[in-house]
């Protein structure tokens, strides 16, 4: 699910799932231990954060609470790729939590709406809305080391995603679609001092382009493929040295939020994040049947 930022197309959608107060968190208990773990918002009102593994079998909560305060919901799990570390939002609060030990680095950010940590696990970026009406997107060490935490601010955007080197790929509202007389949304690398877009990666006329998620090998990147103006549409595959089309991966018209399994062969997306109903699945990235995996938002993906 992404975040869209006010630009010349038009409104703001926040479609964020945010959740509630923690308690203790428990890597996990069970006779086996699985290759790979799904972590979402689920439960009541979406106000938990759950974990399952990648067959969706073993659900157990790892973080529990009410949906209100605001101060006290939970939202927008992350996982590094090896799955040690967590981050998440705590109201507008960013923290990043070791699953191990528990130990809890924050809060790096006070006006986070969207968490995001690289796959390394050393950067972790949030988006923070600023007065002018926009969203922007903020990184920050994800120990907590350097004045501000690292803090360092690339630019406007509406949904974004790391790199393998903690690059930051980001949804922009920069391209000017004539036929239609309007701007459209494409992906485009960041530049690292904070200029804008430094390089354009994908970009598909008549579309929006959002919630970019690299494959491990660097090669591929999934994204959701929306009418402008959507945050929900068709998770679609694009070849990221070239910004060619490579294929869709969904058929709905409410799929969002792709992100990748450890080992590359399989994506996760929610269907319906807006909805009461949301539910996450898992295709192969080279097409195919999806698999069930449990009702939830706001997916992520690690060993």
């Amino acid at each position: 699910m992404s975040m869209r930022r006010l630009n010349r197309a038009g409104a703001l959608t926040i479609g964020l799932a945010l959740l509630a107060a923690a308690v203790a968190f428990a890597p996990g208990a069970g006779a086996s231990t699985p290759k790979s773990v799904l972590v979402f918002s689920g439960g009541k009102s979406f106000a938990s954060i759950y974990q399952t593994d990648s067959t969706g079998k073993g659900l157990k909560c790892l973080l529990v609470g009410s949906a209100s305060p605001f101060s006290k919901c939970y939202g927008s799990p992350s996982l590094s790729r090896n799955g040690k570390l967590l981050a998440y939002t705590l109201g507008y609060k960013l923290y990043v939590l070791t699953r191990s030990t528990g130990h809890k680095t924050g809060p790096l950010s006070k006006g986070a709406w969207l968490a995001r940590l690289s796959p390394d696990g050393k950067k972790v970026g949030d988006l923070e809305l600023f007065p002018s009406g926009y969203f922007a997107v903020c990184t920050f060490n994800a120990n907590g080391a350097g004045t501000d935490h690292g803090r360092m601010g690339l630019g406007t955007t509406s949904s974004f995603g790391f790199t393998s080197d903690d690059r930051v790929l980001a949804a922009v509202s920069d391209q000017y679609d004539a036929a239609a007389g309007r701007w459209e949304t494409g992906i485009g690398l960041m530049a690292q001092d904070g200029t804008g877009v430094e390089r354009w990666i994908a970009f598909t006329m008549g579309y929006d382009l959002l919630d970019p998620a690299l494959s491990p090998n660097g090669k591929l990147l999934a994204v959701t493929r929306s009418a402008p103006g959507a945050t929900e549409g068709q998770i679609a595959i694009y070849d990221y040295a070239t910004g060619a089309f490579v294929r869709t991966l969904s058929t709905g018209s409410t799929d969002s939020g792709p992100v990748w399994s450890p080992d590359g062969t399989r994506i996760a997306f929610v269907r319906g994040a807006s909805t009461s109903h949301a539910h996450i699945y898992t295709v192969s990235a080279t097409g195919g049947s999806l698999k069930s995996i449990a009702t939830g938002r706001s997916v992520t993906w690690g060993k």
